[in-house]
């Protein structure tokens, strides 16, 4: 019961993510207003990594990696809970930190050699404001199983802005909340995850 509740939820965010790129794309979609109308963390990142683990059974596993800073500039401290979404143009949808193994944080920290990394687990949490407080972490994803030509990356969490619609197969409504996304497309076959380019063709603010 749980695992297809589980399906349903993912096939229903698949469907609502495949709406609101559609619905981007003819200018008939809730925009973020042009100047923020509620607080808004400073989120800097670098683009998608790859990095290889062996299993236990000595067979590599390819997974993709996103290092990111976020600083808060607002008027107060606030709860810093992101959420990273990855959806390809296979309909997949993929959710930084799941399928992920146990310790991979600690063999993408020792790559970066950047000590000031935070897993994704305790980067969660309340963040002071100005620059001395900022947090630096990392999201994780299994290497995709499919030949992707373009994904799209939503970060949520960074942003107090939201906004009310209506379900468009409910009826029901659902809270939209500012969100970055940055698209992403992947040339090549993809055949061998660390030979597979990947190039940002944009970023933009999104209600999602």
């Amino acid at each position: 019961m749980t695992k297809n509740l589980t399906r349903l939820a993912v096939v229903g965010f698949a469907l609502l993510t495949l709406i609101l790129l559609l619905a981007i794309q003819a200018g008939a979609y809730p925009e973020p207003g042009l100047v923020p109308r509620s607080w808004e963390l400073d989120f800097t990142f670098k683009d998608p990594r790859r990095i290889a683990v062996k299993g236990v059974d000595g067979r590599t596993q390819w997974y993709w990696y996103v290092i990111y800073k976020v600083v808060n500039n607002t008027s107060e401290e606030r709860l810093f809970v992101p959420e990273f979404t990855l959806a390809t143009d296979h309909g997949n949808i993929l959710v930084a930190g799941e399928k992920v193994k146990a310790g991979l944080f600690d063999v993408v920290k020792a790559k970066e050699r950047n000590a000031l990394l935070e897993s994704p687990k305790t980067v969660v949490g309340k963040l002071l404001r100005g620059e001395d407080y900022a947090k630096e972490s990392v999201a994780i994803w299994p290497a995709f199983e499919q030949d992707v030509d373009r994904f799209n990356l939503f970060v949520a969490g960074i942003s107090g802005e939201t906004t009310v619609i209506k379900h468009p197969r409910t009826g029901e409504e659902v809270v939209l909340r500012k969100t970055l996304m940055l698209d992403y497309t992947t040339p090549g076959t993809g055949v061998r995850p660390q030979d597979q380019p990947i190039v940002r063709k944009g970023k933009r603010w999104v209600m999602r």
